[in-house]
């Protein structure tokens, strides 16, 4: 008898902890930064401009990789400069031409220190060939970026694109100003992207209370199933 009333307390058990486990809500996973182009929306024939590969809000940089694609028939990379993070510099390790219009970056902060901040990964220094009314995407992709542990760091990419006008303003965008403040990423200017914000708080999770209810009810009833069968048993 002592067997069975042990059985059946073992199996209440189990089922209560598996119907509260269920209940637990899943942990939101966190977003990474953002990487975009800052670039003129338009530029002159056979003129020069600079576009900044810009980050937001990042911690414990350490390396990255990636592509940048654009239209060889508009434009032309003559160079790529280093970036600045915070007060921190990016130097360009590498970078070369994988495919026609496209380029492969590879950067490293020497040393275990990293980069946290906001600021830009490199500046691309370009020189227009096409002709007015062209225009070309600046498509920075397959990018990587790994922290100090070498682990991982999720970003979202975003490409820019420029257009060839006969006059404009201003031909070239100066790199962004190195913005550590937490809050948010001040654009540079003539950026036509919006300023990239810290990632919003996730939803409020729906409350826990009414699946806790349904568990409490469901470990009742299964008592009272145990003191029945139980007394039945007593009773033969």
């Amino acid at each position: 008898m002592k067997r069975i009333i042990r059985a059946f307390s073992l199996i209440a058990v189990v089922v209560a902890l598996l119907l509260v486990g269920g209940a637990v809500p899943p942990v939101a996973a966190t977003s990474g930064v953002t990487v975009n182009i800052n670039a003129p929306a338009g530029v002159v024939p056979d003129s020069d401009f600079t576009a900044c590969i810009s980050i937001s809000e990042v911690i414990d940089f350490d390396a990255c990789n990636y592509d940048v694609t654009f239209d060889p028939l508009v434009l032309r990379l003559d160079t790529v400069t280093s970036g600045l993070i915070g007060s921190t510099e990016i130097p360009v390790d590498l970078y070369n031409e994988v495919a026609a219009g496209t380029y492969r970056i590879i950067q490293n902060v020497p040393g275990l220190t990293g980069a946290s901040g906001s600021g830009y990964l490199a500046e691309l220094h370009f020189h227009v060939i096409g002709s007015e009314g062209d225009s070309s995407l600046v498509d920075p992709s397959n990018g990587v970026i790994s922290n100090v542990a070498a682990g991982e760091i999720e970003a979202t990419w975003m490409e820019g694109s420029v257009s060839i006008a006969t006059e404009v303003l201003q031909a070239s965008t100066p790199p962004p100003a190195a913005n550590s403040s937490p809050e948010a990423t001040t654009p540079p200017p003539e950026s036509t992207e919006p300023a990239p914000l810290l990632p919003p708080p996730p939803p409020d999770e729906p409350a826990s209370w009414p699946v806790l209810w349904v568990v409490i009810g469901g470990v009742v009833l299964l008592g009272i199933i145990i003191l029945f069968v139980v007394a039945r048993m007593r009773a033969y």
